[in-house]
């Protein structure tokens, strides 16, 4: 794992962040987490016009616990097994590669910057919001980086160790 004195807790920035950290009690890193789907939309609006979403990036990922328990076999026992729907909205300067059948992360990283001029802020408006930085460092598969103006968990499902969902 990375050094954790640097890692930021983006639950506060995340809106319904609740719904993971009630689970895991914390916010997770998405260490071995799996990501299942990636959908990319227009969310039917222009970036440049009021309240527009657009672009949209909505990701599914299987996220769990790693426990101090060791099976017979070895392993480390995980537990909390959850597919989490998260959206990202006003997508920029979007960088993905490598999305294949595998794609386990070694760590999902969020981070805060500010907006830069022409972007958001200016003169009259007074000083630009901050962007919402996401980087996937990989361990198989998908990685990249991208920037977004807000971020929500849209739903948190549990589901069996293979990411099936469970039956409510």
């Amino acid at each position: 794992m990375t050094d954790n004195s640097e890692w930021f807790d983006p639950s506060a920035i995340i809106k319904n962040s609740r719904k993971i950290t009630d689970i895991f009690g914390y916010w997770p890193t998405f260490h071995d987490a799996w990501i299942y789907g990636l959908n990319l939309s227009v969310a039917g609006g222009k970036p440049w016009e009021p309240d527009s979403e657009s672009p949209v990036l909505d990701m599914r990922i299987h996220v769990f616990e790693m426990t101090r328990e060791v099976t017979e076999e070895g392993y480390y026992v995980l537990d909390k097994h959850t597919l989490a729907d998260l959206r990202f909205r006003n997508v920029d300067r979007l960088s993905l590669e490598n999305f294949s059948y595998q794609n386990s992360i070694f760590e999902l990283i969020f981070g805060l910057e500010p907006m830069s001029y022409p972007f958001g802020g200016g003169p009259a408006e007074g000083p630009p919001p901050n962007v919402i930085t996401v980087k996937c460092i990989s361990s198989c598969g998908l990685h990249g980086e991208f920037k977004c103006n807000s971020a929500e968990v849209l739903s948190v499902i549990p589901c069996d160790e293979d990411g099936h969902a469970l039956s409510a």
